[in-house]
């Protein structure tokens, strides 16, 4: 009964107040939402999983969405490492959502839902169309200098060793931005037994690095994205040599197939 006495309440000093302008009401949701980054996956179609992706609002009122985008343009395929586009407009609905209208390059308008300013859905004008994107916002600035990543220990199906092995252990050096890789305890070391360095670079909850293939002497270029708490990062990898889960593999080596890869802070 107390609640809906208060919920009448509210709804009867809204009646008898001035309603905010929506530009006011916009400018206010605005401030909060710049320079802020959430970090989700794509929609799953036409990829090995539903890649990472990272999305960041600019101060003036573009946003871009960070991720390895496939587009076929023209009966080509066209890739892109990114998509752009411009707020036309922000709304607070009914149910407490906040919905922003966006138009993009490349996928035209977009229909963004925020609720509690903590979660982020995506949808198109034409409701037959997969979600664009998903994504939860990144409270804090994470920096993996200094840190030592791998994947999980792979388990059932006759698998051994660990999920996604060209990161099974991968070290983001104190002293320098290079990646350094151990297997086994032992630093990897290339023909001439050097250490094997990488170099990497981090913006904000993305981070741009190699992997490395002892087996092979194979080097990857990774996309990574780490998740709000920091201690994990989803993966992604375009390039055709990374060990990462395929659908043609009969037993999953590198990690279960159809998931968005993810490796743990140790």
């Amino acid at each position: 009964m107390a609640t809906v006495l208060l919920t009448a309440i509210l709804f009867s000093c809204k009646k008898s107040n001035p309603t905010p302008s929506p530009l006011q009401t916009s400018k206010t949701y605005f401030d909060f939402l710049i320079n802020t980054q959430w970090v989700g996956t794509l929609d799953r179609s036409g990829y090995q999983y539903a890649p990472p992706c990272c999305i960041r609002v600019n101060a003036d009122t573009t946003i871009a969405v960070y991720a390895p985008f496939i587009f076929l343009i023209n009966n080509a395929l066209q890739y892109a490492d990114s998509i752009k586009g411009k707020i036309n407009s922000m709304d607070s609905l009914p149910d407490g959502r906040t919905k922003i209208k966006i138009k993009f390059n490349y996928i035209g308008d977009v229909e963004i839902y925020i609720t509690n300013r903590e979660q982020l859905t995506s949808n198109y004008p034409d409701i037959n169309k997969p979600t664009p994107f998903v994504a939860v916002i990144f409270p804090k600035e994470v920096d993996v200098k200094g840190s030592t990543w791998s994947g999980p220990v792979m388990t059932g199906q006759s698998a051994t060793g660990f999920a996604y092995p060209d990161l099974s252990r991968v070290i983001f050096s104190a002293d320098k931005p290079v990646t350094i890789y151990t297997r086994d305890g032992l630093y990897c070391a290339d023909n001439d037994k050097k250490v094997v360095e990488m170099g990497y670079s981090q913006k904000g909850a993305m981070v741009f690095f190699y992997g490395f293939d002892e087996t092979n002497g194979k080097e990857p270029r990774y996309f990574g994205v780490l998740l709000p708490s920091g201690d994990k990062m989803m993966i992604y990898s375009g390039a055709t040599e990374a060990r990462l889960p395929y659908y043609t593999q009969t037993t999953p080596w590198y990690g279960p197939l159809g998931v968005t890869p993810i490796i743990d802070k140790q």
